[in-house]
């Protein structure tokens, strides 16, 4: 349900006001409560709580498991977050907000549909917001690392990476967002999951399990790997992986920049069927899995700050957003870091490990800002 104009016009007259939010759009229930003291001021989450479907031995998440399993666990998650902060009818939050898309259609509906009923219980206004502009607006959610460091202000770029999607998002204001660069076939989280499957991997998350191999690697060996050269199959290992859509020095950059991955996953398949491997060789795939997959990402940005900085799309940019479930990997934090080429200096947001992942707190503060903006603009037609 849409903010009618009762809504508007009174529901932002107290000096705070209070939204839960819900989010349901792949494999994890995830409920939260956020506060704001005022309009102007940045929401603080009271509280927050999440279950996640155990997929280890499906192999990944399967659609109709997934449903099953929202529609098991949202009602009572629901319930018992409200019984803790003593949430019900007489003492209803201001705002309900849930992720309206994208996702997996059955996972989106049973939070969409239980936040309707909500809604209309307690006749409390409705938000719908894009899952996107929660991840973008993660890092608007105070650190609990860097407590001190401001938001990001306008315009500011924003790389989202996760395993449903990969894209470079320009936000000039909270409703003007353009992507600058976005995935021709898979995500990056998508590939780094299925080419670490193929290596024997296994866990609910299968990202952190790579990251937590790699790591274990002696730093002897990582720096012995770092000097393989696998433009072709002349090397140790018989490994081939070329990296993609590279532009040759003097070439004009493209029109459209792209991301692709699926060129990992090829890769990974082809040697795997091809031979049998050692543990030896399980480093060094596993190290190749993450160090593509990253070259590939900063390339492809410092392709776009070349281009863009150079006709003035970029201007005025001074802050960087790297938010989605693959942004709570370190080495891609430190190499972000280290090998952009901005042209000048940025200021880095990296939100909390617990934000990077799908979350009902990001849903929550994007469901405000578009509370607040839909009350701004019903004002101004007065």
């Amino acid at each position: 349900m849409l903010p009618s104009r009762r809504f508007l016009n009174i529901r932002l007259a107290a000096r705070s006001y209070r939204a839960l939010a819900l989010e349901s759009s792949c494999d994890d229930s995830c409920v939260a409560l956020l506060e704001k003291q005022h309009p102007s001021s940045q929401p603080v989450v009271i509280d927050e709580m999440k279950r996640t479907l155990r997929s280890v031995e499906a192999g990944g998440v399967i659609p109709t498991a997934a449903h099953e399993f929202h529609s098991k666990v949202m009602p009572d998650l629901v319930r018992d977050f409200c019984r803790k902060h003593k949430i019900d009818a007489q003492n209803k939050p201001d705002l309900l907000c849930v992720t309206r898309g994208p996702g997996m259609v059955g996972s989106l509906s049973s939070a969409l549909q239980f936040a309707k009923g909500l809604s209309l219980a307690w006749d409390v206004p409705f938000i719908g917001t894009h899952h996107m502009l929660g991840h973008i607006l993660a890092s608007h959610l105070p650190s609990i690392h860097n407590p001190q460091q401001a938001p990001p202000q306008y315009p500011f770029l924003s790389l989202l990476c996760s395993g449903g999607h990969t894209m470079l998002v320009l936000s000039k204001s909270f409703t003007d967002h353009r992507i600058i660069i976005n995935t021709m076939d898979i995500a990056c989280g998508d590939a780094i999951d299925k080419a670490a499957r193929e290596l024997g991997m296994r866990g609910n998350m299968i990202g952190p399990e790579l990251e937590k191999y790699v790591a274990s690697i002696p730093s002897s060996t990582l720096e012995q790997f770092q000097t393989i050269r696998t433009l072709d199959r002349n090397n140790h290992f018989n490994f081939k992986l070329k990296p993609p859509l590279r532009k040759a020095k003097h070439q004009k950059v493209p029109d459209t920049i792209t991301f692709t991955f699926a060129f990992l996953l090829s890769s990974i398949k082809d040697h795997m069927a091809r031979h049998d491997i050692d543990e030896h060789t399980k480093q060094f795939l596993a190290y190749k899995i993450q160090d593509s997959v990253f070259e590939h990402l900063i390339d492809r940005v410092n392709l776009a700050f070349q281009k863009h900085l150079a006709d003035g799309e970029f201007a005025g940019v001074e802050d960087f957003v790297c938010s989605g479930g693959v942004a709570a990997n370190q080495e891609l934090r430190r190499r972000l870091f280290t090998e952009l080429k901005p042209g000048s200096r940025l200021n880095f947001h990296f939100p909390d490990l617990k934000i990077c992942t799908d979350n009902a707190s990001m849903i929550g503060v994007a469901g405000m800002g578009i509370f607040e903006q839909l009350r701004l603009k019903r004002l101004g037609k007065r």
